[in-house]
């Protein structure tokens, strides 16, 4: 423990403390280093808790801050001079939150257009988007630090009001970085470090769960999107088609409501997941987040070894998701060790292990290994068969029908247009086998017509065209890994061979998604 030097020649003062402190603890010897001062004492383990709390209180009036060990079958309380704080004004704390406030509701309106599959921004949309998802997903962070606050004030600790992070979207999808007080002296002991970095997590999952059941509720009965529909994009980010990924909890939850009846995924609903979210990244066992202080609650200076665990944990988890690498950095710079509270002796009441145990299942049953993802687009096509029909029919020399099977092997459900394209005539003049080119090539291609049959049982004719690609309104929509044949039929008065390609384009693509094509020859 570290503070400012006593001032020389302090030997009044030093019997001043030693009188505070024999009030409580009987004083056998004093020790006098640079910067401080430790009294050797004896202490009673039933009374000792009790007994240093009053004099942590009465000495934190006075500028000084003690700290009780037990080494070598002694007892030594340290006393130091407490450092001076600038705290900042509530002003800071004020203009923190209605930057927060105003970043959610930025995000929530750009979710809520994405929800109801809009292209264009309206006031109705930051309107609902604070409704649905600011609204709820300031109550959750603003009260788990509440929580914090009125636990700190209840043991005596003095604590800031919540520090809001707002994080403008689209750099950060739901408008914050979430919120964090600051303690303004050290922790008195075990007890109160669990009871204070349980209670913001507990508080916050508390709001969470209902929310986010709530919101469950409004997904089944949400509007349905065509898998046309890409979503908002905002300075080259997309709020269509996000994956997110699935805890323990969600996974609970989802047997009152099942999330395969979702239609469309409610804000209200994603504001919970992020709560449920933010709460378990809040209890990682490491450095100042609070699962930091429940696990040093739990296991004394035997948590370090779980918090260096936690961030090679992280290290490794950022190959899957590399938002982790920035927490598992974070908690070098902030640092992994937590320090130990004045009271480092006093053991906890069962009733408060039961509360680390659940802080401890939150963690796990809320974390997710990547929480969002574009999903991989990733889909394929077949070449199918060739028919030929018995006699073309009438006025046609060419006629054949082509089948390709398209699979979508994505994991949310995906659209797909197509397009076709002649490459190459091949017809026979005299018993010569002979490719046409120039203006007797673009002659036969006047006369191509084709004939395109959907799943849906759409059919689409391209008359008179070298090409054809579908239109905004037809495409092929697929299921999460489903798959469906397509036929195109080819027909020209001409005879000829015709050789024709078809390239397949999946709508809403991720980056690296290509069309993919398959050739055909008919004739």
């Amino acid at each position: 423990m570290s503070g400012t030097p006593l001032p020389p020649s302090a030997n009044s003062e030093v019997e001043r403390l030693r009188s505070i402190v024999a009030l409580r603890f009987p004083v056998y010897e004093t020790r006098i280093t640079p910067r401080s001062v430790v009294y050797l004492v004896h202490a009673d383990p039933a009374t000792l808790e009790a007994k240093f709390d009053d004099l942590r209180r009465e000495l934190w009036e006075k500028y000084y801050v003690p700290q009780i060990r037990h080494e070598g079958g002694e007892y030594a309380i340290e006393v130091v001079r407490r450092l001076s704080a600038n705290p900042w004004g509530y002003a800071f704390n004020l203009a923190l939150l209605v930057l927060t406030i105003a970043s959610t509701v930025a995000a929530g309106g750009f979710l809520w257009l994405a929800y109801r599959g809009g292209a264009t921004l309206a006031s109705s949309d930051f309107v609902n988007g604070g409704i649905y998802f600011a609204a709820p997903l300031m109550a959750i962070l603003g009260l788990h630090e509440l929580a914090h606050f009125l636990v700190a004030r209840h043991h005596h600790v003095a604590a800031s009001l919540p520090f809001f992070i707002p994080v403008p979207p689209p750099y950060l999808l739901f408008g914050t970085f979430g919120a964090f007080i600051s303690l303004r002296e050290p922790i008195p002991s075990r007890k109160v470090l669990l009871d204070i970095g349980a209670s913001g997590p507990l508080a916050g999952f508390a709001v969470a769960i209902p929310v986010t059941l709530a919101g469950m509720l409004l997904s089944v009965h949400s509007p349905a999107l065509s898998v046309a529909n890409c979503g908002p994009t905002v300075l080259g980010f997309s709020y269509g088609n996000l994956e997110f990924g699935t805890s323990l909890i969600w996974a609970a939850l989802g047997l009152f409501v099942p999330t395969s009846a979702f239609v469309n995924m409610n804000p209200l609903a994603l504001a919970g997941w992020v709560g449920i979210l933010v709460t378990a990244i809040n209890l990682l066992p490491a450095g100042q987040l609070d699962g930091g202080h429940v696990f040093r609650a739990l296991f004394g200076d035997r948590a370090r070894y779980v918090s260096y665990i936690a961030v090679a944990l992280l290290f490794g988890l950022g190959f899957l998701y590399e938002g982790w690498w920035i927490f598992a950095v974070l908690i070098l710079f902030l640092g992994v060790r937590h320090p130990p509270p004045l009271n480092d002796i006093s053991p906890l009441d069962a009733r408060r292990w039961l509360v680390g145990a659940l802080a401890v299942g939150i963690l796990v049953s809320g974390f997710v290994v990547v929480p969002i993802a574009l999903p991989p687009g990733s889909f394929a096509v077949h070449e199918g068969t060739t028919a030929i029909p018995g006699a073309p029919p009438p006025g046609f020399a060419v006629a054949s029908n082509v089948t390709m099977t398209i699979e979508n092997h994505d994991v949310v459900a995906r659209g797909y247009s197509f397009s076709s394209q002649i490459t190459q005539v091949v017809t026979n003049v005299s018993g010569r086998i002979t490719p046409l080119n120039g203006s007797a090539l673009t002659r036969y291609e006047a006369n191509s017509t084709w004939v395109v049959y959907l799943p849906d049982g759409q059919v689409l004719t391209f008359p008179a065209s070298a090409s054809f690609t579908l239109g905004s309104g037809s495409f092929v929509s697929l299921a999460s890994g489903a798959s469906a044949p397509v036929t195109i039929g080819y027909l020209n008065p001409q005879d000829g061979a015709v050789t024709f390609g078809l390239s397949v384009t999946e709508l809403c693509a991720p980056p690296g998604i290509g069309p993919v094509s398959v050739s055909y020859t008919v004739g």
